[in-house]
């Protein structure tokens, strides 16, 4: 996959096509929005080179009118990126060389390295090294209500999509309006992530920032 010129939206280097599904869409975030992208160079004729192209786990790699090549390795599920930004991985085997600068914000590329260097060990990705997001089930709900809401759904047919029609016919008019404001709360979250808390999902669920 080619890049032609800089194609950016909201941090993310390229477009995919929205109608994949999540297995499918090969997506490339800026290292400045996803701090776990792994800056690097290639040196080519150095005494560890190996081929990171012909891995079996290669997905997809970008390139534009910048030098750096944005790489990335997906099973599907799990995805490590590699921003390359000086060489090239075309060429054939290389050797990484790693540079890490400063200690603020320096356990996101630590983590995808050790993540990379199960992947060459292994010859798979580390499920180890991914544990569950404990946001995703949350996120998920917020995505769908948020999808039901454009879709020109009412909050309690939204409820009722979500957690049950049992449940949204008998305690939407009931005396507790438990149901109305779990609707609410994933509609504002849903807003705060369309005006760019999307963002948040990308950083260690355990940051305060």
């Amino acid at each position: 996959m080619r890049r032609h010129g800089r194609t950016r939206h909201e941090g993310c280097s390229f477009a995919e096509d929205p109608a994949l599904s999540a297995l499918e869409a090969r997506i490339f975030f800026e290292r400045r929005t996803d701090p776990y992208v792994l800056p690097c160079e290639a040196v080519p004729g150095a005494t560890d080179e190996r081929d990171l192209l012909r891995t079996g786990c290669f997905s997809a790699m970008l390139r534009g009118d910048d030098p750096a090549e944005q790489v990335l390795f997906s099973d599907g599920l799990h995805n490590l990126r590699l921003e390359v930004q000086r060489g090239t991985l075309l060429a054939g085997p290389v050797q990484l060389r790693f540079r890490f600068e400063g200690l603020v914000g320096i356990e996101p590329s630590l983590l995808t390295l050790r993540r990379l260097v199960a992947f060459l060990r292994l010859g798979r990705m580390p499920r180890q090294l991914f544990p569950r997001d404990p946001r995703i089930d949350r996120s998920i709900l917020t995505l769908r209500a948020w999808d039901a809401h454009c879709a020109g759904a009412s909050q309690r047919e939204i409820a009722a999509a979500l957690f049950g029609r049992a449940d949204s016919g008998s305690d939407w008019n009931g005396p507790s309006d438990y149901l109305h404001s779990r609707v609410k709360r994933l509609l504002r979250a849903a807003r705060a992530m369309a005006r760019g808390d999307w963002r948040r999902l990308l950083r260690d669920p355990r940051s305060r920032d």
